[in-house]
């Protein structure tokens, strides 16, 4: 049986979108923009040695894609009221912080966005049944959530 280290394509978002769980916490995000951030999240390459030599941590998804996300189903995921619905959690998530916009879309282009998540990955030691290590200094639950994610 092969590690997870040895299946290629297994890190595509996968550290991200452990980053974007826990500052979507710390934000306090709504549900859609959680929603969405999370999806970029599991969409991005975590680092810089990926196939497609693409920058990471970077969302390049269009809104009808991003709308699919939120739960708007072909044909709908191209009607105004789902674009409303992407660009108000695209707000959401730039002014907390959770992303930066690289590139405004228009003409033909997507735009671009860095997720502003920690990616950090964990080696799994032989025998650990867990993917990625709890937090077991008992703190979790009770630290004061963070205004602004910075990293």
């Amino acid at each position: 049986m092969r590690s997870l280290e040895q299946i290629p394509g297994v890190d595509v978002g996968l550290y991200a979108a452990k980053g974007a769980v826990i500052v979507a916490a710390r934000l306090e995000l709504g549900n859609t923009a959680a929603r969405l951030f999370l999806h970029m999240a599991l969409e991005c390459w975590d680092d810089e040695d990926n196939p497609a030599g693409a920058a990471p941590r970077r969302y390049f998804g269009r809104r009808e894609f991003s709308a699919i996300a939120l739960g708007f189903q072909a044909p709908e995921n191209g009607s105004e009221s789902a674009f409303r619905a992407v660009k108000r959690a695209v707000k959401e998530l730039v002014d907390k912080g959770a992303i930066r916009r690289v590139r405004h879309g228009g003409n033909g282009m997507a735009a671009e966005y860095e997720l502003q998540v920690p990616i950090a990955r964990q080696r799994r030691a032989r025998g650990d049944t867990y993917l990625f290590p709890v937090d077991s200094s008992g703190q979790g639950a009770t630290r004061p959530p963070v205004q602004r994610a910075s990293f």
